[in-house]
């Protein structure tokens, strides 16, 4: 699965001849969308890193369609591969692996020509076939000669399911709230240099607001003729809100050490 993953993602970027959408970040969002029937691909791919006392390395991959409606909407379409391996005794190590599937929609209130950009973003999603995920954005963004600013605040809703005594049950759910903030300076109209900052806070039935993680890094886009090239950097810095659940200064449990991350984007129409 994982070679089906990175032989498509190269076929589709090498055979690319149009132009793709300008995407700045790794992970920060900003509001341009594709013009009526364009069509673009990308290809994503996360490594975790890092867990206390534990050997711990989670791939995330993402194959994405995005089209674009017209009159400031776009949609897209993903399919989503999880792999987590992690160390669970001094003998070795145990891998586990989901599939997925999401949908977003967004919509482009105003964009950044003007003193700034308003975007709202919608996506739901299934993950392993027992768990539903909905996601919110409020979208920012700014573009001041060459630098650009953008500022997302994301609301998720993550419900897991399952089968018990000929029923349905599902009794917990979490709804992090994540923060993020991004900066590039584009050099070049080819080159961009920038910085990305995440919060992300967990919030849980059972235990309410467990922590508030800080995390930050570079990120550097490359973009030529129907292609752009993004990676970006993001080691943990700080839990800035501590508690019974997470009481040290940095969450190494549910929170990574370090994360990498990759994109790839071609136009495809």
């Amino acid at each position: 699965m994982k070679k089906l993953f990175v032989a498509t993602g190269l076929v589709l970027f090498i055979s690319a001849s149009t132009n793709a959408q300008d995407r700045f970040f790794a992970r920060t969002y900003t509001t341009n969308v594709l013009p009526k029937d364009a069509v673009d691909f990308e290809f994503w791919h996360t490594s975790r890193f890092g867990h206390l006392d534990q050997f711990y390395h989670a791939q995330d991959q993402r194959m994405e369609i995005e089209v674009g409606l017209g009159n400031n909407w776009q949609t897209a379409f993903y399919f989503n591969r999880y792999q987590t391996r992690f160390s669970d005794s001094s003998q070795g190590t145990t891998t586990s692996n989901e599939i997925g599937f999401s949908n977003e929609w967004k919509w482009r209130v105003s964009g950044p020509s003007r003193k700034i950009g308003i975007a709202l973003y919608g996506e739901w999603g299934i993950k392993g076939g027992d768990e539903l995920e909905l996601e919110s954005k409020l979208i920012l963004d700014r573009n001041f000669g060459k630098n650009l600013l953008a500022l997302n605040g994301v609301i998720e809703y993550e419900k897991e399911f399952e089968w018990k005594n000929g029923k349905l049950e599902s009794a917990d759910w979490d709804a992090p709230v994540e923060f993020d903030l991004a900066y590039m300076y584009n050099i070049r109209p080819s080159f961009g240099l920038g910085f990305e900052l995440r919060n992300q806070n967990e919030i849980s039935k059972d235990e309410g607001w467990e922590h508030s993680v800080i995390f930050g890094g570079p990120t550097i886009n490359f973009r030529g003729n129907g292609w752009f090239v993004i990676a970006n950097y993001l080691p943990q810095w700080v839990n800035i809100h501590r508690t019974s659940v997470a009481p040290s200064s940095k969450v190494l449990d549910k929170q990574e050490r370090t994360e990498v991350r990759i994109l790839l984007g071609i136009s495809l129409k």
